[in-house]
């Protein structure tokens, strides 16, 4: 606990929304996230580690669409440490709202404040788009310290999905959780 306490009170953290020239960071982290905790995606490694690095470029500039981003914590030399997604539902009667999705911090920066830095950064962007008065996420109901940040910012549960997710024969389910702006 000490270490970790040391390293927040040093830890300097940039926040800034990813751009299409940092499309290989996010590849090199997002397969590093499916390898660690493949029970927290919907996607696996198998199914990204193939795919080329101009194929997830294409797929990534959809990612950093217009009413869509990615955010990013990055350490002072530049590494790209933690990731977070939001996607805005397009159709009339829902754009009201989006999706969080992808959230992850490399576990050696757990404890330091940087999924905090990330929420935080995603709400602010979001409070800027008056149109948008709901944030949607789900989250696997055996990742208690990721329930626990969510509900630190406001999100509440509304709905189980039971078996949601099937990896290596476990079955995960999955709270879905809204912040209401």
């Amino acid at each position: 606990m000490g270490k970790k306490k040391g390293m927040t009170e040093m830890l300097q953290l940039h926040i800034r929304n990813l751009g299409p020239d940092d499309a290989a960071a996010f590849r090199q982290l997002r397969l590093r996230a499916l390898q660690e905790y493949p029970q927290a995606f919907g996607s696996s490694f198998e199914e990204e580690q193939h795919t080329t690095l101009e194929a997830d470029t294409a797929v990534f500039a959809s990612r950093v669409a217009p009413n869509n981003f990615v955010a990013g914590a990055f350490l002072e030399d530049g590494t790209l440490v933690g990731t977070i997604g939001f996607v805005r539902q397009q159709r009339n009667k829902l754009k009201h709202k989006g999706m969080i999705w992808g959230m992850y911090v490399a576990p050696e920066l757990h404890g330091t404040g940087a999924g905090s830095k990330l929420m935080q950064h995603v709400i602010d962007e979001l409070k800027q788009e008056p149109e948008i008065t709901q944030i949607q996420l789900a989250v696997v109901t055996t990742n208690e310290p990721a329930k626990r940040l969510y509900e630190r910012f406001g999100f509440v549960t509304y709905g189980l999905e039971k078996a949601a997710l099937i990896v290596d024969g476990t079955v995960y389910d999955e709270h879905w959780m809204a912040l209401y702006l």
